[in-house]
């Protein structure tokens, strides 16, 4: 810099703005410094971009709340990873009609193909042994499918007892499925690595990977963080999803309050492609129900049932036991509800308030469940009681768990 400029710099006399010796002293610091060209990334690779340049410098979102920082966050960790953002290509809309697009399935109406989906339900709703069924039936059809198993022991039992009730006539060292018996953190870029370094070694890409269950394989992962859950996905998107062309079916328990969307973050239920609901109306039952409401590009469906049946291995284990396992089959029988006790106190006055709730919405059917959770506090029905009086609720056929909420039974109010 000039003698000039450190003295504008460093001097004790700093000249007020729009002064003379102020305009001067900013032409001399102009004049000393030189200038820079712009920063630019040049898109290679992308012949529908040839001769586009895209400014680098792009400023971050501004705004002190949540968006604007998981924007922010979102858009260093893009620069910090060195990758360049694909371009943006918007298509006449003409075009895009006349692809007549068409939803693509791995199982008919009910998993689609090249979608990252995620079941969810409580505990002992057998959501385990329907993403095995459905893994089974894509590998009997001859795609391949990999299952990632972290829950344990067990994985040998169920497609042992599988093949003996639904492909019995099938070898099963014909089945272009693979598994792995172990937790991986898929949250670590290192591991999620490993794994599409794994799938890219096999003969043929996978048509299905099953992540069983979400809590195994994302180790580190604070599942309350709409802005860790969706990088997550969205990671799982990129590395697998999309590099493989496959499905993602990822396996997830239900929140403690509300049995109808997965537990953690709401990312967990807005981001993925689909999404399906698992349903045990009677804990002592063998029947289980499955959602159909939301897919890709498929229209809502009504649900699906199931039932679980205990299938003999023909063999014991080292104590004399008989060795088995649970084999779905799908059923027409809507599950049998378990008995309701008589209403109680909290009971009644959650009728009372579902009542003026209806009335105060007499086209809605359809109550949110953030909706239901404040009508039930109201009521003073607090997180302890909530799950119990939404049971009774159920069991009576007064709420019919959906996607995000409950259907109200008016008839039954």
């Amino acid at each position: 810099m000039t003698a000039d400029v450190l003295r504008a710099v460093e001097g004790s006399r700093r000249p007020a703005p729009g002064t003379p010796e102020w305009e001067r002293d900013r032409r001399a610091f102009e004049d000393a410094v030189p200038r820079l060209p712009p920063i630019t990334t040049e898109y290679e690779g992308f012949p529908e971009a040839h001769g586009y340049v895209r400014d680098r410098g792009a400023e971050p979102p501004r705004g002190n709340g949540q968006a604007g920082t998981a924007a922010h966050k979102a858009q260093a960790a893009v620069r910090s990873s060195g990758k360049v953002a694909r371009p943006v290509v918007l298509r006449p809309i003409h075009e895009i009609v006349a692809e007549e697009r068409e939803p693509q399935w791995l199982i008919h109406k009910l998993l689609e193909a090249w979608v990252l989906a995620v079941i969810a339900g409580p505990r002992s709703t057998f959501k385990s042994f329907i993403a095995l069924h459905w893994a089974m039936l894509c590998a009997i059809a001859g795609r391949v499918v990999v299952i990632l198993s972290g829950e344990g022991a067990g994985l040998d039992r169920r497609v042992a007892a599988w093949m003996r009730e639904h492909g019995h006539d099938v070898d099963l060292a014909t089945l272009p499925i693979v598994a792995l018996e172990r937790p991986l953190s898929l949250n670590l870029a290192d591991e999620l690595a490993a794994l599409a370094a794994a799938l890219a070694e096999l003969p043929e890409r996978p048509a299905l990977v099953v992540i069983d269950t979400l809590s195994k394989f994302s180790a580190g992962l604070d599942e309350n963080s709409n802005f860790e859950m969706a990088m997550f996905l969205s990671r799982l998107a990129t590395e697998i999803r999309d590099a493989f062309g496959c499905t993602v079916l990822l396996v997830a328990h239900s929140g403690h309050t509300d049995g109808k969307r997965p537990r953690g973050a709401s990312a967990l239920m807005a981001n993925p492609d689909a999404e399906y609901i698992v349903e045990r109306p009677n804990p002592i039952g063998m029947t289980v129900t499955v959602t159909r409401e939301r897919f890709k590009d498929a229209p809502a469906l009504p649900p699906l049932a199931y039932e679980a049946r205990v299938v003999p291995l023909g063999r014991t284990d080292q104590y004399g036991e008989p060795v088995t396992s649970l084999v779905l089959h799908g059923t027409d029988a809507p599950p049998t509800p378990a008995r309701s006790r008589a209403a109680g106190k909290n009971q009644t006055n959650a009728m009372t308030a579902l009542r003026e709730w209806a009335r105060s919405h007499d086209r809605e059917d359809h109550i949110p469940s953030d909706q239901l959770a404040a009508l039930l506090k109201a009521q003073g029905i607090g997180r302890q009681r909530k799950p119990e009086v939404l049971n009774w609720l159920a069991n009576a056929g007064i709420l019919t768990p959906a996607v995000a909420g409950h259907v109200i039974n008016r008839g039954a109010l």
